[in-house]
């Protein structure tokens, strides 16, 4: 096979490999910048080398000045495709074409002045532009780790390898007339082409697939990681659950105490009334009333328990925040009581609704006003204000205690998990409530009063109630 043909050989795959590959990749992959310019480029890059093969045909400012200009700019625009997958920036558009132009004025001085041979101006700056494309296909290897890279730089080795041989002969031998030297090397670099385009535009491929392939591991890990993050919160969410309801045992062991004696109370008293053969209607049915009563106390009390015990998915909906604050104020009295705290309530008449979790929101306030009560306790002044307010769209729901305050330390790191400063603590109810916070788009702030203190700030975005416009 002559010189010409070699060349016509190497521009057809050149040019047709590119576009095969383009057809195989899908509508997502094209629209990567990356396969563009990396298509683009190959394009261009088999129309220089295949006017080198119509030199027996077309004058020599086409066959060599033009062709060695496209051949330039092609590995240029390629430069651009290898950029893209190590996230450099790009090469500017005037840039590309400026030295695709000046190349092209460079070579053609030479050529038609014979101040110089051309193949001293043309292959030096072939063999530099194929030493950057291999110091880019080194880089994805190193630091993507892809096999692909390194094929392709065996591929680009091949015809700068064939490029620095030339350079050396000329270098050496200047007297060797050009068209000798054409006849006997220039088939060399047309080989080095062809397989130039087979390995690249396969190697590319490979890079494609690798990158995929790695990106569907990151996808699998990250929703691995995500699938146990969301579990271990829920493990910690009842963990601090169990946590608060450990802290409260006696205060409920207590309240229950006192719907359970007036049961008994009354079941005793109807008994001896019945043994005694004394039957007194109005006054069996009060005893009766009082039983019903207790009993529907205690199973409240009962119920309450179950709901922070169960681990519920979050049921969204409308949350009255002053209904639920007053809740759990009175789910939370026999603790104060027991602990001798004082409690101030500031809230509004009208009712304050978000969306959310009334189940995960009561959580928020059962932790934080926990944290209160058992700051309160090492305290001369028992004292705890809880104030419920709303202002431009947004509720503020702060909780201050008389305590001695948060620390430096506490300030920059209370919210983190397993971060504690009780002896005990587990260190993880403020950030479960942070957490639970800021699901219901929401923020928590931990301040210390200025009169001393501390001062748990939650700000939510209010919502209007279903009937407001009624």
């Amino acid at each position: 096979m002559d010189t010409s043909t070699l060349f016509l050989l190497a521009g057809v795959m050149l040019i047709s490999l590119p576009i095969a590959l383009w057809g195989t990749l899908g509508p997502r992959k094209r629209r990567l910048a990356h396969v563009r310019y990396w298509c683009g480029g190959g394009v261009v890059l088999g129309l220089g080398t295949g006017l080198v093969g119509l030199r027996n045909v077309a004058p020599d400012p086409v066959t060599i000045s033009l062709a060695i200009a496209l051949v330039c700019c092609g590995l240029l625009i390629r430069w651009q495709a290898l950029r893209d997958i190590l996230n450099q920036p790009r090469i500017s558009w005037f840039m590309v074409f400026a030295k695709a132009f000046a190349i092209f004025l460079a070579i053609e001085w030479t050529r038609s002045t014979g101040a110089i041979a051309w193949p001293l101006v043309a292959y030096p700056i072939l063999l530099a532009m194929v030493g950057v494309a291999i110091w880019y296909c080194a880089l994805i290897a190193r630091t993507q780790r892809s096999l692909a890279a390194r094929w392709m730089i065996v591929g680009y080795l091949f015809p700068g390898v064939a490029l620095a041989v030339q350079v050396v002969i000329f270098l050496v031998g200047r007297d060797v007339p050009a068209p000798p030297y054409l006849a006997q090397l220039a088939p060399l670099i047309g080989m080095k082409m062809v397989f130039l385009a087979v390995i690249s535009n396969f190697a590319f491929l490979g890079i494609l697939l690798e990158r995929k392939a790695s990106q569907e591991v990151r996808d699998i890990k990250r929703i691995e990681r995500e699938a146990m993050l969301r579990e271990f919160s829920a493990r910690l969410s009842r963990l601090d659950r169990l946590r608060s309801l450990g802290a409260l045992t006696g205060a409920l062991a207590h309240e229950l105490a006192q719907p359970l004696t007036v049961i008994l109370s009354n079941a005793e008293l109807a008994e001896a009334n019945l043994k005694k053969g004394e039957f007194n209607a109005e006054q069996q049915a009060e005893l009766v009333q009082g039983i019903l009563r207790s009993t529907r106390r205690g199973k409240a009390i009962v119920q309450r328990i179950q709901q922070r015990l169960k681990p519920a998915e979050p049921a969204l909906g409308e949350v009255d925040l002053v209904w639920m604050s007053a809740d759990v104020i009175d789910f939370m009295a026999p603790l104060m009581q027991a602990h001798r705290v004082e409690l101030v309530k500031r809230m509004p008449d009208k009712p304050l609704v978000v969306s959310g979790d009334s189940i995960e929101l009561s959580q928020v306030l059962v932790i934080v006003l926990t944290n209160a009560i058992e700051a309160c306790a090492a305290s001369v002044s028992r004292r705890i204000e809880v104030t419920l307010q709303s202002s431009g769209g947004r509720v503020s729901w702060s909780v201050r205690d008389q305590g001695h305050g948060f620390s430096t330390e506490a300030l920059m790191s209370a919210t983190d998990a397993l971060f504690t400063t009780k002896p005990g603590g587990l260190g993880l109810g403020l950030e479960i409530a942070t957490r639970i916070v800021r699901q219901h788009h929401g923020t928590l702030i931990l301040a210390n009063a200025p009169g001393g203190g501390a001062v748990v700030v939650v700000d939510l975005p209010q919502t209007l109630p279903a009937n407001a416009g009624a």
